[in-house]
C-alpha cells in the first residue's frame, strides 16, 4: 500500500463519501479508485474547500479537499478562511517538497503550514510514513470536536512520493482502523438548573438558533425545547433550516436579514437565549440588535465565545443537543400545568400576525414591474420549489432577499448552505454542485447575484460533468450591487457598473447545461418549473433573470 492510498482507506473508512480537488492530487487518484469514496475532479483548486463546506454542512461530517503544492495551495485559502469563519470540519491535504532539498529553492516551495496557520485549528506536517495514522487521526478529532474547524496536513515528497514523478514509498496497511467520534460535553448541571428557573419566569423569550444546533445535528432536542414552552425562534444564516419556516415558532433569520414579524416580536423579548451562535455583526445589526431589559442566556461548546460581544446573565459551555436534553428535562419535572403551545395566548397573537404579514408579502410579491424586482423572483421560486429544496445562499444585494423570511422560506424536509461570516462570493455557486451530489434526492436551488456567479460560473462543466441536476438562480442587474448602491448612496456614482456583460445563456449552453433568460414576470413560474424537469434528467439549469437593485429589505430589518 501507498502512503497516500493509506491516507483515502482511513478517510474511508471515517465514513466520508467524496473528496474534492481538481485531479492533480495523488489523494485525488487514490480515492478515484476504491469503492464507496468518490473524487470530484474540478476545475479550479478554490472550488473545492467551498465544495467540503456544503458537503460537511448537510451530513455532519468532515469535509475533505486537496491541493497541489504551493499556488494550489494558495487558492485553497479563500475557502479555507471562509470555513473557519463559520466552524465547519474540514481536512485539506497537500504535498509538499521534498525535504533533502528543502531551502535550496525546491519547485514550488513554500511555507504552507504558516499560510494556513492562522485560518485552521492544527497546521501540520506528516513527518515519517509510520505516524500516517497518528496525524490523521488527530486531524479528523480536532477538525469534529470542540468548536469546529478545518485542519491543514501537508505530506513531504519524500514520505509521500507523487504519481507523476513514478516515486511512491510503502507503507504497512492498518489493520484495524477505529473510527474517530465526536465527544460531546453536557452542561454544568447547576447552571442547568439555574437557566430553568430563569426560562420558567420569562413571559416573552425569543431564541437565536446558530449553526451550533446543526453541528450539533440537534434538530429534535429544538424541537421539543421550544415546543415545551412556546418559544418563538429565529436563525442564524448558519441555522437556518434547524426546523421549517412554516412552523408556527419560526420567526426568519435574525440581524440584517429579519423581517417585521420578527423585529416585532424580538424587540419585546423579556428574555434572549442565544443557542450555538457567535452572535456576529450580521447577526445582530452590528450587537444592537438586543432586546431593551431582556435578560440574556448563552449556550456555546466554546468558552471562547461566552460574554465575547454580550454578556450574560447565566452561561452554559456544552454541546447543544446535549445541554438542550438537560434544559427539557429539567424544564419537563418544574412545569405546573401542560400546556400546549399553541393555546398560549402570546403564541395564539403571534400566529394571527405571522398569517396577515404572508398575506402582506404575497400580496407585495404580485408586483408586475420591469425589470423584474428580487423579491417577486424569489417569493416565486420558494412557491414553486417548496418542500424537500437545499437552498444555497450567495451574500450580493438582491439575492439576500432569499435569506428574509416569508419572501423565501425554508420549508419541510428541506435545508440551507449559507456562506459564513467572511461571505466569500462564489461559495453558493459551487456549493450547489455538492449539495445536489451529497443529496440527490433533494431538489438544489442556487440564488446568486451576476457578480458572484461570475467568479465560480467556471465550475458549470464539473456540473455537467457528474450530471447534476441543480439550478442557478442568477439575479441579473449587471453590477457589484451593493458596492454599487454604497458608492451611489456615498459618492453619487459608481465604478461597480459592469460595462461589458457575458451572456449566462450561451455559457451554460457552452458547458452542456440549460439557459434561458427571463425578463418579464410572467416567465418566472414556467422558467422555474421547466429548471425543475430538466434537474430531474440529471441537466444543470442557469436561469437568467433581468433585476434591478433594490435594499428596501436592510431598511426595513434596522
Amino acid at each position: 500500500m501507498k502512503s497516500w492510498e493509506l491516507i483515502t482507506n482511513i478517510i474511508k473508512e471515517q465514513g466520508v463519501e467524496y473528496v474534492y480537488g481538481i485531479g492533480d492530487t495523488d489523494l485525488q487518484w487514490y480515492a478515484h479508485q476504491i469503492e464507496g469514496l468518490q473524487a470530484i475532479n474540478l476545475r479550479y483548486e478554490g472550488s473545492a474547500p467551498f465544495m467540503a463546506m456544503a458537503y460537511s454542512h448537510l451530513t455532519g461530517k468532515p469535509g475533505i479537499c486537496s491541493g497541489s503544492s504551493g499556488p494550489g495551495v494558495a487558492n485553497l485559502i479563500p475557502g479555507v478562511l471562509e470555513a473557519y469563519s463559520g466552524c465547519v470540519p474540514l481536512l485539506v491535504f497537500a504535498p509538499s517538497v521534498n525535504q533533502k532539498t528543502e531551502g535550496m529553492g525546491e519547485f514550488q516551495e513554500c511555507d504552507q503550514r504558516k499560510m494556513m496557520e492562522p485560518i485552521t485549528k492544527w497546521s501540520a506536517r506528516i513527518p515519517s510514513v509510520e505516524r500516517i495514522p497518528w496525524y490523521l487521526n488527530r486531524a479528523f478529532s480536532l477538525a469534529q470536536n470542540g468548536q469546529p474547524g478545518p485542519v491543514f496536513l501537508e505530506m513531504p515528497l519524500d514520505i509521500g512520493g507523487r504519481i507523476a514523478s513514478g516515486f511512491e514509498l510503502e507503507v504497512k496497511p492498518i489493520a484495524e482502523y477505529k473510527k474517530i467520534k465526536r465527544i460531546r460535553t453536557a452542561g454544568d448541571p447547576e447552571l442547568v438548573q439555574a437557566a430553568a428557573k430563569l426560562l420558567l419566569s420569562a413571559s416573552q423569550p425569543a431564541i437565536i438558533a446558530g449553526h451550533g444546533l446543526m453541528l450539533s445535528q440537534a434538530r429534535e432536542e429544538f424541537r421539543e425545547f421550544i415546543e415545551l414552552l412556546g418559544i418563538p425562534f429565529l436563525t442564524t444564516p448558519g441555522g437556518r433550516g434547524i426546523l421549517s419556516e412554516n412552523h408556527p415558532l419560526a420567526l426568519g433569520v435574525s440581524g440584517i436579514y429579519r423581517t417585521k414579524i420578527a423585529k416585532e416580536y424580538y424587540n419585546q423579548a423579556d428574555l434572549l437565549i442565544s443557542v450555538g451562535s457567535k452572535n456576529e455583526s450580521f447577526q445582530t445589526h452590528g450587537w444592537q440588535d438586543f432586546p431593551p431589559n431582556a435578560k440574556f442566556l448563552q449556550i456555546d461548546i466554546a468558552s471562547f465565545e461566552i460574554g465575547r460581544n454580550w454578556f450574560p446573565d447565566i452561561a452554559i459551555v456544552g454541546d447543544a443537543k446535549l445541554v438542550l436534553e438537560q434544559l427539557s428535562s429539567v424544564i419537563k419535572d418544574q412545569l405546573t400545568k401542560d400546556l400546549i403551545y399553541s393555546e398560549r395566548p402570546r403564541i395564539k397573537r403571534l400566529m394571527r400576525d405571522k398569517q396577515a404579514y404572508e398575506e402582506e408579502v404575497e400580496q407585495e410579491c404580485k408586483t408586475e414591474k420591469i425589470p423584474i424586482p428580487a423579491k417577486r423572483i424569489v417569493h416565486d421560486v420558494s412557491k414553486v420549489f417548496g418542500n424537500d429544496t437545499i437552498l444555497v445562499n450567495e451574500n450580493g444585494s438582491q439575492d439576500t432577499w432569499s435569506y428574509c423570511y416569508p419572501y423565501y422560506k425554508v420549508q419541510e424536509e428541506s435545508s440551507c448552505i449559507p456562506v459564513a461570516e467572511q461571505t466569500c462570493m462564489g461559495m453558493g455557486v459551487v456549493g450547489a454542485i455538492a449539495g445536489k451530489l451529497t443529496k440527490p434526492g433533494n431538489k438544489v436551488v442556487c440564488i446568486t447575484g451576476d457578480g458572484a456567479f461570475q467568479m465560480y460560473m467556471k465550475e458549470l462543466p464539473t456540473a455537467a460533468q457528474y450530471r447534476v441536476g441543480c439550478t442557478w438562480v442568477v439575479l441579473n442587474n449587471s453590477a457589484f450591487g451593493w458596492v454599487k448602491y454604497s458608492q451611489q448612496k456615498y459618492k453619487g456614482g459608481d465604478i461597480a457598473t459592469f460595462k461589458i456583460q457575458p451572456d449566462f445563456v450561451k455559457w451554460a449552453e457552452a458547458c452542456n447545461c440549460y439557459g434561458q433568460r427571463i425578463d418579464n414576470p410572467s416567465d418566472i413560474t414556467p422558467a422555474l418549473k421547466k429548471a425543475l424537469q430538466l434537474n430531474k434528467e440529471g441537466v444543470p439549469v442557469v436561469l437568467d433573470f433581468i433585476t434591478g437593485l433594490d435594499l428596501s429589505h436592510f431598511d426595513r430589518a434596522k
